[in-house]
Parts: C-alpha cells; sequence; structure tokens
C-alpha cells in the first residue's frame, strides 16, 4: 500500500480513538456540580498571601507609568 494513503488512515484512525476517548471521559454537569459541593473552602496560608501580594505588586506595576525597579517613597 502506498506510504500517503497508510499515513492518512493511521491519522484518520489515530484522531478518531483520540476524539471518542475525550468523549467518554468527559464529565457531565452533574459530577461537575457533586465535585465542587464536596471540595472544602481554600485556607490561605502564609504562601498563598505572599502570593497574592506578589500579584498586587505586578498588576500595580503593570498598569503604573514608573518603573518598578525605582523604588517609590512608601516603599522604602
Amino acid at each position: 500500500m502506498n506510504v500517503y494513503i497508510k499515513s492518512a488512515i493511521y491519522l484518520t484512525v489515530c484522531g478518531g480513538i483520540g476524539y471518542v476517548l475525550l468523549e467518554v471521559t468527559k464529565p457531565n454537569k452533574e459530577k461537575i456540580a457533586k465535585i465542587n459541593e464536596n471540595q472544602a473552602p481554600i485556607a490561605y496560608g502564609e504562601s498563598a498571601k505572599k502570593k497574592a501580594l506578589f500579584m498586587q505588586k505586578l498588576r500595580e506595576a503593570s498598569e503604573s507609568k514608573d518603573p518598578i525597579y525605582i523604588p517609590k517613597q512608601k516603599d522604602q
């Protein structure tokens, strides 16, 4: 059989198998709701607070026109 025909067949078969596996393993809305109900609320630890502060500083730096490497009077 021609190499190009084999490649097209293999590509189609592998794509079909991938699509079927994707559809079979997709959770439905009831399952997602059940998972969300069972999760405990997230407790903010020290590392989560540091990450939130870091993200806040990055957001402020991206919105201001001043360079971040020049310290402001309140940061010193």
